[in-house]
């Protein structure tokens, strides 16, 4: 995925959060995390966490706005 890609899909997963009030701290303390930067590094595509991706995912974040991995895909939408 090219870097305006992944700056696209993370405005709208931004703007998703903000919509429903969600804040990455948030999304930190119910996964449970001791660091931030996965949640973030996630969210601009550069990493796949799969349980950030599936809290989200199970919180109503559309899959479009999300840089899913591959192995994710299938079945997702």
């Amino acid at each position: 995925m090219d870097k305006e890609s992944r700056r696209a899909i993370r405005k709208h997963a931004r703007a998703w959060m903000i919509i429903h009030d969600l804040r990455i701290l948030d999304i930190q303390r119910e996964l449970g995390m001791n660091n931030p930067v996965m949640i973030s590094e996630t969210f601009a595509g550069k990493k796949n966490n799969t349980a950030v991706l599936n809290l989200l995912r199970e919180k109503g974040c559309p899959v479009e706005y999300l840089a899913l991995p591959e192995r994710m895909i299938e079945g997702a939408v």
